[in-house]
């Protein structure tokens, strides 16, 4: 079996249930059989869904109590005491032990194949004279509107009430209140490594501690194989009590040697000044048994001859000796063979972070190592890892990450990626199948898409993405020029930090497949709710064939088919999604926006253009933009100005092209100055973006050092950044 669902009433930033049906139901996260990963921004819920786990499987033994304050704060009505209230679903698995449906059989719900059974934690004030009072007591702080001033409230049932509230942790149907069995419940092992762990102390101090407990199991393990002494042979019980026996007899002559170096008398003389001799001479003794000397082995660590203190290693691989201890230690208390009726039946494992500290290969390698335990070797039953790191989440399957976020109104909200995607309905696919197909392309195609780098658009709160390395590289400088803040001087550069916008480069035809994660609807609610813009070029065409703008004359079409797709497919139907795109009939990329923007600027100009051998130097281009400012109602004339630059038969070729469409264009001469300007330009950089842009964005830089900044950002662009930061 697994922990298929929890339903959390209530709990800390889980908001209160609501009824739907005439049935109570609160917040429900679904999880997966074997390794769960749950990122999220902070304060997102991730540690708080830990907890409510924890409160059901280990309520009793949990190292935390609950607080007034663990409570979620937006419960308004009290006319009956609050309760919290978490209910964890079990399914069964295929070919699961037999062990697993006996330890929940007096649990279950629904008996058909897969089986269902369900625990429930519940925190409240039980029914009787206290509750009758609180019912009578609540109505003074209810205001004429109907409505409880909630910090009195609070207060109220902090004071007169909280120490009167219990906690029961229930078996089967929640609404049937029959408690669960506390020996059934011993059965569940559940191991929780929060994030401010001190595995040091954990490990290494302590009456009762990890690592005794481990080294004990271990002990003569080539002769015990971890069985109880009953079930071993004679032999290996001959073998064990000669070792014993050596053991006693070594201890107890390094014993009577250290005790023949005290000075007894001297120290015990004090005990016959004080009388306490009378009944008897105080005397000294020793007996130590292997468990016991257990305690004076430590770990150290072993570079070459050099012996280093455990004290003394990195924070890190201490987080990863104590990990492999908990999980050496669970593997211990799961075996029959040792504990018998006492042994755990169900481990579970929650790690919040495990990347704290750890090398970013060393967190890949951390987390293959914990799904081989789960998947593979089964020591560990179901996994629940929380993270912040985009390492972790690129080395995750899509179906394993649960994505916990705040949407815009702050509300606390969970998708699934790998859902999100697969339960998509295209409008124009009627096919199931074929809908499936195209589904699961894009699911694979965004798994291998989320690198270390790409993932961070999991995290972020709002997400920009882009067609191009250009125009992730410019876009933070482009936000600069505009502010976001006039009186606190604040740009819309640091504002895309301050909002957690992630800006993420995608190719322009596959723009649709991450789409899918966030196209949200009450039809697919498993998608992620968060404000997406879509920054992508015109790319006009005809019959196929990349033009530019002013070469369409009537033919061809002016935004690209996958464009066109985005806004009819996503900006149209879902709220939350935008798309932003060079004017339709005028624009083309980002590059030819530039140069329409800024056609006489400098600043356009930077080093990747060619060498002094090509028609197409700096040098060159400073002449078409002296030609375009001082006659900037002739295009021909800066078609003149650029012949006589030493051009290939394909630039002579091109630039007869675009004078023959600009003869005919229906524009303003101005226009068609700057419109052939910029297809040279463009025709310059499209083959260097990557170089160009870098270096256009250090330029723009000194530009923004300026008193008064010259360069004018594309209005789509300006538009698109004002759009996500609203």
């Amino acid at each position: 079996m697994y922990i298929s669902k929890i339903g959390i009433d209530n709990y800390r930033n889980f908001k209160p249930a609501i009824i739907v049906d005439e049935e109570k139901v609160g917040t429900e996260v679904e999880f997966v059989d074997g390794t769960n990963i749950i990122i999220g921004h902070n304060n997102a819920g991730k540690t708080n869904l830990l907890k409510a786990i924890q409160l059901v499987l280990d309520s009793r033994k949990a190292k935390f109590k609950l607080t007034i304050d663990d409570f979620c704060k937006e419960y308004k009505d009290f006319r009956i005491p609050p309760e919290i209230n978490i209910t964890l679903t079990f399914r069964e698995q295929e070919d699961e032990p037999d062990d697993h449906k006996v330890l929940v059989y007096d649990w279950i719900t629904k008996m058909d194949n897969p089986y269902e059974a369900k625990l429930t934690f519940s925190f409240f004030l039980p029914q009787g004279d206290d509750y009758k009072i609180y019912k009578t007591e609540i109505k003074k702080f209810k205001g004429e509107d109907g409505t409880y001033d909630s910090e009195k409230v609070w207060r109220f049932i902090k004071k007169y009430y909280f120490s009167k509230y219990i906690g029961r942790v229930y078996g089967g149907k929640p609404e049937d209140r029959e408690t669960a069995s506390i020996e059934l419940l011993e059965k569940f092992d559940f191991q929780f490594l929060d994030a401010i762990r001190d595995a040091e102390k954990q490990m290494f101090f302590g009456s009762n501690t990890i690592l005794k407990d481990v080294l004990n199991y271990f002990l003569d393990y080539n002769i015990t194989e971890g069985q109880k002494f009953k079930d071993l042979t004679a032999e290996a019980l001959a073998l064990l009590k000669s070792k014993e026996l050596q053991f006693e007899t070594d201890s107890q002559s390094l014993f009577d040697s250290l005790k023949g170096r005290i000075s007894k008398d001297a120290i015990l003389k004090y005990s016959e000044e004080t009388g306490a001799n009378k009944d008897g001479f105080p005397d000294l003794d020793a007996y130590v048994s292997e468990e016991d000397l257990l305690f004076a082995l430590r770990l150290i660590v072993k570079v070459g001859d050099m012996k280093i203190p455990i004290s003394n290693n990195g924070l890190g691989y201490n987080n990863l000796l104590y990990a492999a201890l908990v999980l050496a230690k669970m593997q211990i208390e799961s075996e029959s063979t040792y504990y018998g009726e006492n042994a755990k039946v169900f481990p579970v494992l929650a790690i919040e972070e495990p990347e704290a500290h750890l090398h970013p290969s060393m967190q890949f390698k951390f987390l293959k190592f914990l799904q081989k335990n789960v998947d593979v070797e089964k020591k560990v039953r179901q996994l629940f890892v929380t993270s912040h790191s985009t390492h972790i989440t690129s080395a995750s399957d899509l179906d394993n990450i649960i994505c916990l976020y705040k949407d815009a109104a702050k509300n606390s909200q969970v998708a699934y990626p790998a859902k999100a995607i697969m339960n998509y309905k295209d409008p124009e696919i009627k096919n199931e199948a074929t809908q499936k197909k195209r589904n699961t392309e894009s699911k694979n195609y965004v798994k291998r898409f989320l690198d270390a780098t790409k993932s961070n658009m999991l995290f972020a709160d709002k997400v920009i993405l882009v067609e191009g390395l250009a125009e992730q590289l410019l876009l933070p400088c482009f936000a600069a020029y505009k502010k976001f803040d006039d009186e606190k001087g604040i740009s819309q550069e640091e504002e895309l930090t301050n909002q957690h916008v992630c800006i993420v480069s995608v190719d322009s035809r596959t723009f649709n497949h991450f789409l899918k994660l966030y196209a949200y609807s009450e039809d697919n609610p498993d998608a992620i709710n968060k404000k997406v813009v879509c920054i992508t070029d015109a790319d006009p065409t005809i019959n196929g064939n990349a033009c530019f703008p002013f070469q369409l004359n009537g033919q061809g079409t002016a935004l690209a088919s996958h464009l066109t797709t985005l806004q009819t497919k996503f900006e149209q139907k879902f709220n939350n999604i935008n798309v932003y795109h060079p004017v339709e009939g005028k624009g083309k990329t980002l590059e030819y926006e530039i140069v329409g923007c800024n056609p006489k600027s400098e600043l356009i100009l930077t080093s990747s253009f060619p060498s002094q051998k090509s028609a197409n130097t700096i040098a060159n281009f400073k002449l078409l933009q002296t030609e375009l400012d001082s006659n900037p109602h002739d295009y021909k004339k800066v078609a003149e100005k650029y012949r006589k630059f030493k051009l290939t038969k394909k630039q002579d070729d091109n630039l007869n092209k675009y004078c023959q469409s600009l003869e005919v264009k229906d524009i303003s001469d101005d226009d068609k100055a700057i419109a052939l300007i910029s297809a040279l330009y463009y025709n310059i950089v499209s083959g260097i973006k990557g170089e160009h842009s870098m270096m256009l964005e250090a330029n723009l830089r000194e530009d923004l050092a300026k008193e008064t900044p010259e360069f004018r950002v594309p209005d789509y662009i300006t538009n698109a950044l004002t759009k996500i930061l609203e």
